[in-house]
């Protein structure tokens, strides 16, 4: 990011090939699995899903296999799993493949220290908005988002810093609603409380979300339902 961010773009981002164990064997089928398959679908880039990978097979496979040595069955679980947790982002692509609006930020947690086991970063296409946040750990996590990491200006040729607010382009005012893809939750939040103070989130092991469909409200019966919600 600091030296070219549209080397982004030239990425092939992937879980598995020929060279390597198969994406089951790696990450299993659980949280560990979409949340790392979820940042395979949203960063800038290629994404690309090995032969075998959706449907949980565990053989390894090559270019000179001429046909399949063991005898798998699909595991039903794992595609469905895909079908309302990664398939839906995938069709945002347009959202998540370029570089112009990409922003990484480092986890703050409580005391101060930069959780690197978090991985937050976030997107921008016209009037559409995603948020990443996957924490890679056995283990729970708090703590907060708001500057991004540096990168570099092309036109002034400095590096430069966004908040978060900046970088989702929020309005000043009112609260903005936004589902989570991984869950299908939605969340409200204060607009001023992320401009001053960044996002504060708790993550448990391997936990992720992928926030999308950003929209924005004002009045104060959402001010109510937010302070409710707590």
């Amino acid at each position: 990011l600091e030296f070219e961010p549209q080397i982004l773009k030239r990425y092939v981002n992937f879980m598995n090939n020929p060279d390597e164990k198969t994406a089951v064997e790696q990450f299993g089928s659980g949280d560990k699995y979409f949340g790392i398959c979820t940042v395979l679908s949203t960063l800038p880039g290629l994404p690309m899903f090995g032969h075998g990978q959706v449907e949980g097979y565990a053989e390894k496979y090559g270019m000179e296999y001429r046909r399949a040595k063991l005898d798998e069955t699909a595991d039903d679980g794992l595609i469905r799993g895909h079908e309302w947790r990664i398939f839906p982002l995938l069709h945002r692509r347009h959202l998540f493949a370029d570089v112009e609006k990409f922003l990484l930020f480092d986890f703050y947690t409580s005391s101060g220290n930069v959780n690197e086991d978090v991985f937050a970063y976030s997107n921008h296409h016209n009037d559409e908005r995603g948020l990443v946040v996957y924490h890679n750990r056995f283990a729970n996590t708090s703590g907060w988002i708001k500057t991004s990491a540096a990168y570099i200006d092309k036109s002034s040729g400095r590096t430069v810093r966004k908040n978060l607010a900046e970088g989702l382009s929020l309005p000043r005012v009112g609260h903005v609603i936004f589902k989570d893809y991984s869950s299908q939750l939605e969340y409200i939040r204060s607009c001023k409380e992320i401009w001053e103070k960044g996002m504060y989130i708790e993550l448990g092991a391997y936990q992720c979300h992928a926030f999308v469909d950003f929209r924005f409200v004002g009045d104060s019966e959402w001010q109510a339902i937010c302070d409710q919600l707590n």
